[in-house]
């Protein structure tokens, strides 16, 4: 049992301490800055900044009309596309710049999703049940990414490996199991919403 907890909270805390709170302030601001940017881009209709966002909802909502795909590939759907945004942040994180980039990039994709399915009642996606585990995963993961980036800057090459299998650890035992738990919830509540339409 131990062991098992032990997995499960090591990921929680870095190997020198606890994830610094600016990593964490610095993570929120740019994702929700970027969730602000994608709502901007939505409105004003710019397409080829859209364009991404637009089709991975589109597939979305195509498997939402098909009735031959179950629940369980609509999770899997959504876990690989929030994985893999969640992913290459931390995978960046040796580039500094890239990896705030990154991030921008991953809040403006749900801006655009938000904006495009809630239109002005966009800020609901903030509080829907799926939104309460799939933010705080995809910040703490971009918080890792930011805080091992700051470390791997004069750092030798052994730190700054050891400092990106700390954030990919962190992204195995910590960020994945929860962007599934949020796919979960998040597919069964399009299921549920779209068969009452």
């Amino acid at each position: 049992m131990s062991t098992l907890l032990w997995w499960l909270g090591r990921p929680w805390s870095f190997i020198w301490g606890p994830i610094a709170w600016p990593a964490v302030v610095a993570a929120a601001l740019l994702f929700f800055g970027g969730l602000l940017l994608g709502m901007m881009v939505e409105r004003r209709d710019i397409r080829w900044a859209a364009a991404y966002s637009r089709w991975v909802l589109s597939k979305l909502e195509g498997w939402l009309l098909s009735r031959q795909r179950g629940f369980g590939a609509l999770v899997v759907l959504i876990t690989v596309v929030n994985a893999a945004a969640a992913l290459l942040i931390i995978l960046a994180a040796h580039l500094p710049p890239l990896s705030a980039v990154l991030i921008v990039l991953a809040g403006s994709n749900t801006g655009v999703m938000a904006e495009r399915a809630g239109g002005s009642k966009a800020w609901i996606a903030l509080v829907m049940p799926h939104s309460w585990i799939e933010l705080p995963a995809v910040i703490t993961a971009s918080a890792a990414a930011l805080e091992a980036s700051a470390l791997t800057l004069g750092l030798p090459w052994f730190d700054v490996l050891a400092d990106m299998v700390w954030a990919e650890a962190f992204f195995i035992r910590a960020t994945l199991p929860l962007l599934v738990g949020a796919a979960i919830i998040e597919a069964a509540l399009m299921i549920h919403l779209g068969e009452k339409q």
